[in-house]
């Protein structure tokens, strides 16, 4: 008699989130494209904060529905349908990415555009991610090899990672699949890929990273970070 087959356990739930600014602006729908994407990605992994924005959403829904109404200038429907002349409603535009086959990726980052994998550094490669460019931020996927440490550096504004699989260290923790972390100006780093298998983060940076290392700066102009 054979034992039933049971299924496999749930991953563990992240243990680093976004604040409760981060959640709250994400509801609203105010953040830029790059932190948007990575805390949408975050919440595809953490079911804490999706009840999170999920009350945020409510919330700003209920203090729509006691804000008075305001009458619409008699030309509104005219205009707002000039807006919408041209435009495909039904289907997906024509430019939509088809999704993206890797399995490792969530579904916020599957309905994405991705560039290719291309040569980092010796055990780095990295994969853009393409988001608005007026907004200042550029993202990527950054795919590390099992105990290869990134080098150090600092940055020039926001930085926003959020693990997709595997893990690494840094002088804030552990981060393992679905933690999120946001860093500002003041802090400098040096990620440490777990040593039992690579590391994937997607990273949205604001302004050039600040980089201490040589190897680091020859390979900065590769990356545009």
């Amino acid at each position: 008699m054979t034992a039933a087959l049971r299924p496999p356990p749930p991953p563990p739930c992240p243990t680093h989130h976004p604040d409760a600014d981060l959640l709250s602006r994400h509801a609203a729908g105010t953040l830029p494209d790059g932190p948007a994407l990575v805390v949408a990605t975050h919440l595809d992994f953490c079911p804490a904060c999706r009840r999170q924005v999920r009350a945020w959403e409510a919330l700003g829904g209920a203090l729509l529905n006691n804000q008075r109404p305001v009458a619409l200038a008699d030309d509104a429907l005219e205009r707002t349908l000039a807006k919408l002349d041209g435009v495909r409603l039904a289907g997906a535009p024509p430019d939509a990415p088809a999704l993206d086959p890797d399995p490792v990726l969530p579904p916020t980052l599957r309905r994405q555009r991705l560039g290719p994998w291309r040569f980092v550094a010796p055990g780095i490669r990295g994969r853009a991610v393409r988001v608005d460019p007026a907004e200042g931020y550029k993202v990527m996927l950054f795919r590390v090899a099992a105990g290869m440490t990134i080098p150090k550096h600092g940055h020039r504004g926001q930085e926003y990672t959020c693990v997709i699989d595997g893990a690494f260290s840094d002088t804030f923790g552990r981060f393992g699949t679905g933690d999120m972390a946001a860093v500002d100006a003041s802090v400098e780093h040096q990620p440490l890929a777990a040593p039992d298998g690579d590391c994937l983060c997607l990273i949205a940076v604001r302004g050039r990273l600040r980089i201490h290392s040589l190897l680091g700066r020859l390979v900065q102009p590769l990356v545009g970070l």
